[in-house]
């Protein structure tokens, strides 16, 4: 019995000790003949990639810079959108906000939004939208998530800017 207990091991154990080589052998190598992509198709790729957007914020409260830190993460997720610098055409999400108790911070923020667009920094934006808002921890996922369907729905009722 302790044999066959002894053999059953030394099978398992030369099984995997060969997958493991097959898995080595058969690796994916990477095709040193393939031409690396020109640059100005891998820009072409970007801006074809969704609504370009910055997202500016000002002020010193957590719990705004929060909000903002979690509209850009949502704008890196999404398919629509594509956070690009400030220096390139765009759609400009400004965030104002400030601690609504200046005791208790933790409590809330008080936020101003602006949607403005512009061909770059340099130039001067034109007014789009604007809101006004308050934050707090416990709705931060589902406000960012409402700034982002508020911006969609900005940059698609002004698209022909882009254009």
């Amino acid at each position: 019995m302790k044999k066959a207990l002894g053999l059953i091991l030394v099978l398992i154990l030369i099984l995997s000790l060969g997958s493991i080589a097959y898995a080595q052998e058969t690796k994916a190598v990477p095709d040193v003949k393939a031409k690396p992509v020109p640059a100005e198709k891998i820009e072409q790729a970007q801006d074809q990639a969704g609504i370009p957007v910055v997202v500016v914020h000002s002020g010193d409260d957590v719990l705004g810079g929060t909000l903002a830190l979690k509209l850009k993460e949502h704008f890196r997720k999404s398919v629509l959108f594509n956070l690009v610098d400030k220096n390139s055409k765009a759609v400009r999400v400004r965030i104002e906000s400030r601690s609504e108790f200046k005791d208790r911070p933790e409590i809330g923020s008080v936020y101003s939004i602006v949607w403005t667009f512009a061909e770059s920094e340099d130039v001067v934006p034109f007014y789009l939208k604007q809101e006004l808002g308050i934050t707090t921890s416990r709705n931060l996922e589902s406000g960012s998530a409402g700034l982002l369907n508020k911006t969609d729905k900005v940059a698609s009722e002004y698209k022909y800017l882009f254009e």
